[in-house]
């Protein structure tokens, strides 16, 4: 049996480590209008000694121009090399689905979402 990194956390950690305001829990408290990245588990498949996660994040922000800046900031951290964070090694992230405008009940806050594959290997 093989153990794998979380690669949620390994993501949160490395948006972290670069400035974004990232986190794996949502509370509507989060929302009061500064910019925010959630990163959520949508699972995944296995093959050998390898695994691939999926996830979702979402970015909230002021305005469409903002949001979508958020959002391609995000990806642009993320991908084309391994994150190496304290909660383990994603050897790569990969975009499934880009970054688009996903509605969302608020006057001001604008959300847009990815779906990333993130390729790990057993700790």
């Amino acid at each position: 049996m093989f153990v794998f990194p979380d690669a949620a956390k390994c993501v949160k950690a490395e948006l972290e480590a670069v400035g974004f305001d990232a986190t794996l829990q949502l509370n509507p408290e989060d929302l009061d209008g500064r910019e925010i990245v959630h990163i959520k588990d949508i699972g995944g498949t296995e093959q050998s000694v390898f695994r691939t996660d999926r996830l979702t994040v979402d970015v909230y922000a002021q305005g469409r121009t903002a949001a979508k800046d958020l959002a391609e900031a995000v990806r642009a951290a993320l991908l084309d090399r391994p994150l190496d964070t304290p909660d383990g090694v994603v050897d790569s992230v990969k975009v499934d689905v880009a970054p688009t405008k996903e509605e969302f009940p608020s006057a001001t806050l604008v959300k847009f979402t990815a779906i990333y594959r993130a390729e790990t290997r057993p700790i």
